[in-house]
């Protein structure tokens, strides 16, 4: 590990996400974060529409890839490849659907066995969007008008190695901190500038975004590299443990889910799941590990002990929705027709978009899933998770067909 260290205070919290700054200047409702302002992948927003039929509030298009969309202070950020040359980071006003601005820079299509395109999230930070491309370029601009503040490169910058499938994860912010997922264990700047606070040693960087939680008063970090998701101390860098973790590819891109003493870790490729209990000194200890559970790209969500989540490959036989019980790993049931879908979810339902593209919510239920609200939302294929922000839900495909539906309490 290498580490440049001078003092930035971190503000000591139960989630670091929640205290971020995109979250505290952005209202209760909105989605400034990937997975949400929690790091859940859950809304807590009212008033989720569990059935009849929703209305289309907007449409765009904005170019292939399967970037989720962020919703803070009026504006929706998303972002998409023009198939030739080209990222764009598109900003729609998020009442009436408008576009605001546009910020484009060259990018390569990357299509190495899959559509290529964009794979990353933005991240809204109160004014400032920060944007971490494939190649490595790593952004900060004005969220008013897209206009750059400042802007680095993980490549030419830090010296980091590109990992096979690009630089992905979603930035996160911590009071004046901006964690990256780069190298063996992440990189800490100051968001001010981007200058170095401490980085980790060069390492081909998983895909996962920088997982914030605490324990023993220490506010941690899971990052995810190409062997291993590692835990480290947010303020210094320092490993706290390493956990092996091998997959094909060395595709570790789905976030860890932590809960008390319990770390969730599960990756695609045949690799499977673990569960693992750590209560904040030494190495975690394993509690149970199996495949039944496979999440290639997207995480599960947890709720009320049970992890509901997309089981399998995409285009394997066989993949789909999966629901298992997060204390001892037993399969409480599957089902096959959401095919490499994605899912999160608002309170205790959940909200899946189906590979073919069509929107369910159901009770988040171990019993069974049982839809009571499905609609066509947008055309396949679809690996992007659906997001549930001030009474919408937004949808993409890999196409880039971007669709907002009204589904709160007044649609």
């Amino acid at each position: 590990m290498t580490r440049l260290s001078f003092p930035i205070p971190l503000v000591n919290a139960v989630s670091a996400v929640i205290l971020s700054s995109s979250a505290l200047l952005s209202s209760a409702d909105d989605w400034p974060v990937y997975r949400g302002p929690a790091g859940t992948g859950i809304s807590n927003e009212a008033g989720l529409r569990d059935s009849g039929e929703a209305t289309v509030a907007m449409k765009a298009e904005v170019g292939l890839g399967y970037s989720a969309p962020i919703i803070s202070g009026g504006k929706v950020v998303v972002s998409g490849h023009d198939g030739a040359k080209k990222d764009t980071l598109f900003c729609f006003d998020e009442k009436t659907g408008a576009e605001l601005w546009q910020f484009s820079y060259e990018q390569p299509l990357g299509d190495l066995y899959f559509q290529g395109g964009t794979t990353g999230t933005a991240t809204f930070d109160g004014d400032k969007i920060f944007h971490v491309a494939r190649q490595g370029e790593l952004f900060c601009l004005n969220a008013s008008d897209g206009s750059v503040v400042w802007q680095k490169h993980l490549q030419n910058d830090f010296e980091y190695m590109m990992p096979t499938w690009g630089f992905t994860g979603a930035p996160l912010v911590q009071g004046d901190r901006l964690y990256i997922t780069a190298g063996e264990a992440g990189l800490a700047l100051n968001k001010a500038d981007g200058t170095v606070i401490w980085k980790s040693d060069n390492e081909e960087a998983g895909y996962a975004t920088p997982y914030p939680f605490e324990k023993s008063g220490k506010n941690l970090l899971i990052f995810t590299n190409k062997r291993a998701y590692v835990c480290v101390e947010a303020e210094s860098g320092a490993e706290v443990w390493s956990q092996k973790w091998m997959t094909r590819y060395g595709v570790n891109a789905a976030d860890p889910i932590v809960s008390g003493d319990h770390i969730f870790i599960s990756s695609g490729y045949g690799k499977g799941a673990v569960a693992l209990k750590w209560t904040g000194a030494g190495d975690p200890e394993k509690v149970w590990q199996s495949r039944d559970m496979k999440t290639q790209m997207n995480a599960a969500v947890l709720i009320d002990g049970f992890l509901y989540g997309v089981d399998g490959n995409e285009s394997q036989d066989g993949t789909g929705l999966k629901c298992i019980d997060l204390l001892t790993g037993e399969t409480k049931w599957a089902v096959a027709d959401v095919g490499h879908g994605t899912l999160s979810a608002v309170g205790k339902k959940l909200l899946v978009l189906t590979e073919q593209g069509t929107l369910q919510v159901a009770d988040a239920s171990p019993e069974k899933y049982e839809p009571t609200f499905s609609q066509q939302a947008v055309k396949p294929r679809v690996w992007t998770v659906p997001v549930f922000a001030n009474g919408k839900v937004y949808c993409r495909n890999a196409g880039g067909e971007f669709v907002a539906l009204t589904m709160g309490k007044d649609g």
